[in-house]
């Protein structure tokens, strides 16, 4: 109907053309949103809008176009660009004009929750409006999770959702950039748990989340990245040799292990690219029973992959940088990731 609209914005009449006046076309417009949106049983419309890849804190590209046109001035409850997504039981609300949100997420949502053991300190980097930080804390009984977010209005939305959902007395939540909070805050030698949800690479926050970790004990990483699938065995090798490095150079000590047990697939990406999520254990051998010890301390790296077959795959000391890995030539060169 727009279309047509849009064409009609000249039209003839016998021998004359005449324009369609701008006003005319506004009230077609908004007579097609009421439209859609009585056929729909909305109360609003939005269009759906790209989110920048150079932007540093995710913001949405989605707009209002109906009945309030554009980002509304306001925001948080009760806000027309304020909406509600409830996923297993979970309650996430956000201003969809401000916050990106992504429904292709779920099933990793519901794997970490699983992964979260009850008892757990968790300390998600990329909070944003809480997409691990809930499951963690709703289906993973997690007894504290601390949540970093350098959206604001994500960090807004989480702060709601929290309590919205009954979970806000074992949370706490720091709004910026995670790596500055963790100093700040002394995030370190606490967490059973860490979440790198970042997109496409959440690489700057490796040696962050190495000194979370509890140095008794050492704990769980899981990292996140838009992989080439043909890379994606070679990228838990490097991602795995780079942990190891980090470890030693905060002193987590020379008897500790860096082992992937398992790489999640979550959504295409792009062509040939996926995005992945690599389980990865970082701490002293006695503390994990996935395979026997003997085997990863007699590897050079002690670092690698934990195969389908229960087989060790070190990672070599060597190994060269994946296409994915931030460098100021590479495919993500973008300052804000590092």
């Amino acid at each position: 109907i727009l279309q047509e609209a849009r064409q009609l914005q000249t039209c003839k009449a016998g021998n004359k053309t005449h324009a369609i006046e701008h006003g005319d076309l506004t009230s077609v417009r908004k007579d097609f949103w009421r439209r859609l949106a009585r056929a729909h049983n909305s109360s609003r419309i939005a269009r759906k809008g790209a989110i920048d890849p150079d932007s540093s804190i995710r913001e949405s590209g989605h707009r209002l176009v109906w009945p309030h046109v554009g980002i509304p001035d306001s925001t948080g409850p009760g806000s027309p660009s304020w909406i509600r997504v409830t996923e297993q039981g979970i309650k996430q609300s956000f201003d969809i004009t401000r916050v990106m949100f992504s429904r292709g997420n779920v099933s990793e949502k519901i794997r970490f929750g699983k992964l979260v053991k009850e008892g757990d300190v968790v300390l998600d980097m990329y909070a944003g409006i809480g997409y691990y930080t809930l499951p963690a804390l709703i289906h993973g009984r997690a007894s504290f999770v601390y949540a970093c977010e350098w959206n604001e209005h994500a960090a807004n939305a989480l702060k709601f959702n929290v309590m919205d959902n009954k979970v806000g007395d074992r949370t706490k939540i720091m709004v910026g950039d995670c790596r500055k909070l963790a100093k700040q805050h002394n995030l370190v030698n606490l967490a059973d748990r860490v979440s790198l949800g970042l997109l496409p690479s959440s690489e700057g926050g490796w040696r962050t989340a190495i000194r979370a970790l509890k140095n008794r004990c050492g704990g769980w990483l899981h990292v996140h990245g838009n992989v080439p699938v043909k890379e994606a065995e070679g990228w838990a090798l490097w991602v795995c040799r780079e942990l190891s490095n980090f470890a030693r150079e905060e002193g987590k000590g020379d008897n500790l292990i860096v082992l992937c047990s398992h790489m999640e697939r979550v959504k295409s990406f792009a062509p040939t690219i996926c995005h992945y999520v690599a389980d990865i254990f970082v701490g002293p051998p006695e503390f994990q029973s996935l395979i026997d010890n003997q085997i990863i301390l007699e590897s050079a790296t002690r670092a690698g992959i934990l195969q389908s077959d229960s087989s060790f795959l070190p990672s070599p000391a060597d190994i060269a940088p994946p296409s994915c890995a931030l460098s100021p030539d590479g495919v993500l060169s973008q300052e804000w990731m590092r």
